[in-house]
């Protein structure tokens, strides 16, 4: 087995999947000492639940990096989820991460942040898991790739010579031949099994007797422990066993708490002497029981004394809770089953859990509290009202709503002022985030009545307002708002709703076309605006979102891409249906740009889904939008008006529903209406539809200046370029195609004329083509933003291109100037690389690498690769 480890080579993932108790540490553990001898820095965590919290887990992770990839600058708080890839694939260290335990991670977002780490790390680096199951992390493409190593039962199991080996170097017992094959077979390799088996061999003066009735199974080691093992050991070591098991950390202090006498320093050490059952932790003097032998302690602790279960959880509760250490405190006292305990900690400790965006901890303990403890607690009734909101459970929050409401109008005096002013918050905005009509309308209300000294509720209300008025293109109001709640939140340190005041910012940057500020304040938002990592981590999938729609408008499809794989899973979880709706489009559209136009579809689908499943009708409007958008860009104009009608049926807009804001400031019914209008129309000077969008057009386009929505200012013009296109003006429509790009270029906004359709993407590329074979450059960081602007172009225009008859589009792409890039491309290419090289070594997507072949092999007028090689060392281009 370690020969096959320690041959793996320059794998970027192992993965040793076995059922417990088969020598996946112990494997590990060799290896650590293997990669050690050869001077690598070694890190191990020791996963359990609670890893399923993506801040916890980047927390740990960052620290155990911090060594071979430390933090930049002197920035303070916890880093980002890409500041931490970025760092790690910086990184020029020998270096090996172990995850043991790794089937306690069901995070769908855990599982993606650990998924692109594999896919990001650096020559040296190896991440090692073991697990009883095989981890969700995608592995079919990393072993494609020859970077996965997996190791599975079959690889651990001992062979005889190796169970004859580890029998006498290890334990120091040697056995006949005869006995040697009994002990395993009946272990069937099992290392668990060996193990215990040659512990009852040491106290046994006839092992063939022994061995005739071992049969090495789950029972028969259950029996044997309970039997032998406990049996054996002094009633002092056994005692601690059991009654500690209830533990998932033991260190001597807390060990002393729940035994209630010193001396559990000194027991620790024996059985860490002993080697039998503690696994050390890379804190000193911290320690874990092997998970197969825990849950055999706790299983005999609850048959043999099962009230001592409750005393031993609540010991444990007082200790962490002495210890300023609120989150096991509660954990121990809801083990213990006493709920007054857990409530009174939740009433001291839950604000501050709200503060910090610890919405789905806080959901998971008051779901596990009687309803009749919640009642008598109005202010956790309150945070979990709260919780129930931020984890879109929507029909529980509203049930619970009408509760606290009924409980409101029976006791008034019990209802004190930071309560009310919760209230005042939660309704709107649970009305809101379930698209009420009149959620804004109290919100406005509410907060004229709402005391800021309590900061929470006060904040995220005033956060909210910014939101809707944002949206209503109020801007200046949405800002003062915006500065009045980060004072609110600064007060209490909250950095969840920091979090949401920069992306709401950032949103505002990008409704007025601004799109390099966004970006600038959505990365902010993203990477480093929390000082505890859980709040950030929950905070900023939202803020991601919009980073990953803004990243895709500027042609850098490979970072959104990525973006969207950290945070896709912790947005569904905790995202509000608007950045939903982003972040959904964003991924149907990167993946219909890399050619899946089934995955585009299917991830449409599952926009469409979430919105019936929730009753958020405008979900399903902008999964029908995109989809007419699609038929369009396909020239179905049948199928986009059959989308659009659905987007327009009533049941999703009825008032009662609606709230009076768009999920998106360009992809709204209006937009849908006019690009139908544009494709529909007959076209030909004369066009009755043509005449009247070319007369409507101009002054819309005005009036989006004058309101500074000059973001959906494009959109339109790049319509109106369409239409007069159709109307048959190529040159009035080249004209208009300059006039958009002059402003594009200065923010570098690239995708959009992809995406409207192969009309405007031919003409977009026309005009691109002109200015890079003028040679006049835009100078500064926008250098290269013709050369992205023709990339993201030339596959969305080749048919129109093919079929166009117009002189003015139809320059032809022979003799147009290669660009430095496809010229490195042509290099490469001349070297007989694949496509999958090309990608890798340009760090590139083969997208678009494909894109790239297109266009080398239409300007040199080349039919295929070996082709277009030929004819650039013809014209000198490489050599």
């Amino acid at each position: 087995m370690s020969e096959r480890i320690n041959d793996a080579g320059d794998v970027r993932l192992i993965v040793l999947r076995a059922p417990a108790g088969f020598g996946k540490t112990t494997a590990m553990l060799q290896y650590s000492a293997r990669r050690q001898e050869s001077g690598a820095v070694i890190r191990w965590l020791n996963l359990d639940a609670s890893d399923n919290d993506l801040g916890r887990f980047l927390a740990h992770f960052d620290a155990a990096i911090a060594c071979v990839a430390p933090r930049v600058g002197t920035a303070s708080g916890e880093p980002g989820l890409l500041e931490l890839i970025d760092r790690v694939a910086a990184s020029r260290a020998n270096f090996t991460m172990f995850l043991d335990d790794f089937e306690v991670v069901e995070s769908l977002a855990v599982l993606d942040l650990i998924r692109q780490l594999v896919d990001h790390l650096p020559s040296g680096w190896q991440i090692v898991i073991g697990s009883r199951v095989v981890p969700g992390l995608g592995l079919g493409r990393l072993r494609a790739r020859g970077q996965l190593l997996e190791v599975g039962p079959g690889h651990l199991r001992f062979s005889l010579e190796e169970t004859a080996e580890y029998l006498h170097n290890r334990r120091g017992l040697t056995l006949a031949s005869s006995e040697l094959g009994r002990l395993h077979k009946v272990t069937d390799g099992w290392a668990t099994a060996v193990w215990l088996a040659s512990l009852a061999l040491e106290g046994h003066d006839d092992p063939g007797t022994f061995l005739a009735t071992f049969s090495g199974s789950h029972a028969a080691i259950t029996e044997y422990l309970a039997e032998d093992v406990l049996v054996r050991l002094p009633d002092a070591q056994r005692e601690f066993l059991l009654r500690t098991s209830v533990l998932h950390e033991l260190s001597a202090p807390v060990c002393d708490a729940l035994l209630e006498h010193t001396g559990s320093a000194a027991l620790l050490a024996e059985l860490e002497r002993a080697n039998l059952f503690l696994t050390t932790l890379d804190n000193p003097g911290h320690y874990r029981y092997h998970s197969l032998f825990r849950e055999f302690l706790c299983a005999q602790l609850t048959q043999l004394d099962p009230s001592a279960l409750p005393v031993l959880h609540m010991r444990a509760s007082q200790w962490y809770e002495g210890e300023g250490r609120p989150v096991p405190a509660i954990e121990h006292a809801l083990h213990a089953g006493d709920h007054d305990c857990a409530g009174r900690l939740l009433d001291i400790h839950a604000q501050r859990l709200l503060d910090l965006g610890r919405f789905r901890l806080l959901a998971r303990w008051l779901d596990s509290l009687p309803q009749v403890l919640l009642d008598s607690r109005y202010k956790l009734n309150v945070v979990r009202a709260w919780a129930l909101i931020f984890t879109h459970r929507y029909a529980d929050a509203q049930a619970l709503v009408r509760r606290i409401d009924e409980t409101m109008q029976r006791d008034e005096a019990g209802w004190n002022t930071e309560l009310r002013a919760h209230m005042l918050a939660l309704r709107p905005m649970l009305l809101v985030m379930t698209d009420q009509a009149h959620g804004l309308a109290m919100g406005i209300e509410n907060h004229a009545r709402i005391d800021p000294r309590y900061a929470f509720p006060y904040g995220l209300l005033t956060n909210l307002l910014a939101k809707l008025y944002a949206a209503l293109e109020r801007h200046e109001e949405a800002r003062a708002l915006l500065d009045q709640a980060r004072r609110s939140h600064i007060e209490i340190g909250s950095t969840f709703s920091l979090v949401m005041a920069e992306a709401l910012e950032g949103t505002i940057s990008l409704r007025q076309g601004r799109l390099q500020d966004a970006i600038a304040r959505f990365r902010l938002a993203t990477n480093n605006m929390a000082d505890d990592v859980a709040g950030r981590a929950t905070g900023s999938a939202p803020s991601a979102m919009l980073f990953a729609e803004a990243l895709y408008e500027a042609g850098h499809l490979e970072q959104a891409g990525q973006v969207l794989t950290i945070y896709m899973a912790l947005a569904r979880e905790s995202g509000a249906s608007g950045q939903m709706v982003r972040g959904y489009i964003t991924q149907s559209r990167l993946a219909w740009q890399r050619g899946e136009p089934d995955r585009a579809y299917g991830v449409l689908g599952e926009l469409e889904f979430i919105g019936h499943r929730q009753s958020i009708g405008r979900l399903v409007v902008s999964a029908e939008l995109e989809r007419s958008r699609l038929a369009l860009i396909q020239g179905d104009v049948a199928a986009a008006a059959a989308c659009l009608r659905r987007a327009e049926a009533p049941e999703l807009w009825s008032p009662e529903r609606a709230v009076p804001v768009p999920l998106h400031e360009v992809e709204t019914l209006e937009m849908g209406r006019l690009r139908l209008r544009v494709h529909a129309a007959e076209e030909g000077a004369g066009s009755a539809a043509l005449d009247d969008l070319l007369a409507e057009l101009p002054a819309s386009i005005e009036q989006l200046h004058a309101q500074r929505r000059q973001r959906l200012a494009l959109r339109t013009s790049l319509l109106l370029a369409e239409a007069l296109q159709r109307a048959g003006r190529p040159e009035a429509a080249l004209e208009r195609m300059a006039q958009v790009l002059s402003y594009a270029c200065t923010e570098g906004i690239v995708q959009p004329f992809a995406d409207e359709g192969p009309v405007i993407a031919s003409l977009a590329l026309s005009r691109a083509r002109a200015v890079l074979a003028s040679g006049k450059m835009p100078a500064g960081a926008m250098a290269g933003y013709f050369e992205r602007l023709e990339l993201a172009c030339a596959g969305a225009a080749g048919d129109f291109e093919a079929s166009s008859n117009s002189a003015a589009i139809q320059q032809g792409r022979r003799g147009d100037a290669l660009t430095q890039r496809e010229i490195h491309v042509l290099k490469l290419l001349a070297l007989g690389k694949s496509n999958a090289a090309l990608a890798e070594a340009l760090f590139l997507s083969q997208a678009t690498i494909r894109a790239h072949l297109r266009n080398i092999s239409g300007k040199l007028g080349a039919s295929n690769r070996t082709e277009a090689v030929a004819r650039a060392r013809e014209q000198g281009l490489i050599s």
